[in-house]
């Protein structure tokens, strides 16, 4: 329960920040680019640090890394409370992500220590992977009632109501282990953390500002180098932190991409569906909430019957499924149009939420049953890495192909409808500067009638790649992926 707890206060900040994207925006009055740091600056921390933290949970013990994990997500939340600036909204979203690599690891690792049955560890790791989907639907129905009552300040408070619950109950139930033997790896540490921080940088702000920029040009080449030099240092220690050789096996490294996939699919499509329901069918926040429950509430149901599922089915055949009910799920919400409604839309939310659930928790499983018991909590790092990985992904290229397809969609059906060219550049340049412009009344019925078929038809776009990378993950899945653990 307790674990539990700090795992869903993790994924409640992920939805809730993404509901208030808009309103603090227009608070802060912050520009796009700045604003896809606003929760960017938490993923780049996750997916930076979270195979050190899972390193430093086994040297220095799980529940102690666990419980300073809670703390610093706790006050990084707080000071997002206060925050009055996009640059300390930032810098508190970045400590939210240092405490969320923490406890991401450590958490899992304990859940793997503590239930040694394979069949157990799978039931309670369904459990622990069906908290991370009941704060994705938490959030965005907190954050609606708060954003109605009260402002966007007020969304971050939930987190420190239940970090400080965590806080409190850590050392009365959650037992202390720590690897016997591991050893410290420093230059592993360093070298690993610099590679994937310049990588998921370069894509956060590549997807951003464009992918030509000297800045984003070097980061690739400082992924580059550090990687090649990481993966030298890594199969020369005697105890690395990332035990490379394990990806030798087709079927651990199958695991680890289905992660990615898994989160880029989930995450994606949930960003777009949001971004769908605000923009063109003009919810609020806790509409939008209420209406992706078909998608969040069928994950965290199904979560909890994916163990059985798994040893009737067996990991290769359930994963396998999960892949294409994603991809199905992706291609159904292609029914949305701009008028179309809501019915269009939320069965192809209920067939991605069961195709996830399939995925999240066997994926996790497979990867901490794939190896060994003592290294539990590196496998359990390296899945989280990926899935972290895979979140970045999701929001960074889905939304990129939004963000770069809308403007020259909207332009084509613009001139379409007889605008004149000058006007709409425009009313272009004030829709991509934040939205907060309006256009001429003369052209206020062409702009009303081109945005939402411009913006939905550059959402198909995203929904369409969440659908056939997920259906492309299917062939490697059924044809590497196996019940025998890797040899180190």
């Amino acid at each position: 329960m307790v674990l539990c707890l700090g795992v869903m206060m993790t994924f409640v900040n992920v939805s809730s920040t993404i509901s208030a994207l808009s309103p603090l925006q227009d608070d802060l009055h912050i520009s796009a680019s700045t604003l896809v740091w606003v929760s960017s600056a938490f993923s780049l921390a996750v997916v930076s640090l979270v195979l050190s933290a899972g390193t430093l949970s086994d040297l220095l013990g799980r529940r102690r890394v666990f419980w300073a994990g809670v703390l610093l997500f706790t006050l990084g939340s707080f000071i997002a409370f206060l925050a009055g600036n996009a640059g300390l909204l930032i810098a508190a979203q970045a400590l939210m992500g240092v405490g969320a690599a923490a406890v991401l690891p450590s958490s899992l690792a304990i859940v793997s220590h503590t239930f040694a049955d394979p069949h157990e560890r799978t039931g309670a790791i369904s459990i622990w992977a069906s908290c991370a989907g009941l704060g994705l639907a938490i959030g965005p129905l907190a954050a609606g009632v708060l954003l109605d009552q009260v402002s966007w300040h007020a969304v971050f408070l939930t987190d420190v109501v239940i970090g400080l619950i965590t806080l409190i109950l850590t050392p009365l139930l959650v037992s202390e282990s720590k690897h016997p033997t591991r050893r410290f790896d420093p230059a592993g540490m360093v070298l690993g953390t610099l590679a994937v921080a310049s990588a998921t940088y370069a894509i956060i702000e590549g997807g951003a500002t464009g992918y030509g920029k000297p800045v984003i040009i070097a980061s690739y080449v400082v992924f580059a180098v550090s990687l090649v030099a990481f993966v030298r240092v890594e199969l020369r220690h005697r105890d690395p932190m990332l035990e490379l050789r394990l990806f030798k096996n087709a079927s651990f490294t199958t695991v680890m991409s289905i992660g990615a996939v898994t989160m880029l699919a989930f995450v994606g499509i949930s960003l777009l569906t949001v971004l769908y329901l605000e923009r063109v069918a003009h919810e609020n926040a806790l509409m939008t909430g209420v209406k992706l429950l078909p998608m969040f509430a069928t994950y965290i149901v199904v979560s909890a019957f994916a163990a059985r599922l798994v040893q009737r089915l067996g990991i290769a055949a359930t994963l396998t499924t999960g892949l294409a009910l994603m991809g199905v799920g992706a291609f159904a919400l292609l029914a949305a149009g701009p008028f179309s409604g809501y019915g269009a839309m939320w069965p192809g939310l209920f067939v991605a939420g069961v195709g996830s659930a399939l995925l999240v928790a066997p994926s996790t499983a497979a990867a901490v049953n794939s190896v060994p018991p003592l290294e539990a909590g590196m496998a359990a790092a390296s899945v989280n890495m990926f899935r972290q990985l895979g979140s970045v992904l999701g929001p960074s290229v889905l939304g990129t192909l939004v963000t770069t397809r809308f403007p020259r969609l909207l332009h084509d059906r613009l001139a379409s409808a007889g605008v004149p060219a000058g006007r709409v550049d425009d009313v272009i340049a004030g829709i991509t500067r934040g939205g907060t412009s309006r256009p001429q009344a003369s052209l206020a019925h062409a702009v009303s009638a081109a945005y939402p078929q411009a913006f939905t038809d550059a959402l198909h776009l995203g929904w369409l790649v969440a659908g056939i990378v997920s259906l492309a993950m299917t062939v490697p899945t059924a044809l590497f992926l196996r019940r025998r653990r890797p040899v180190a």
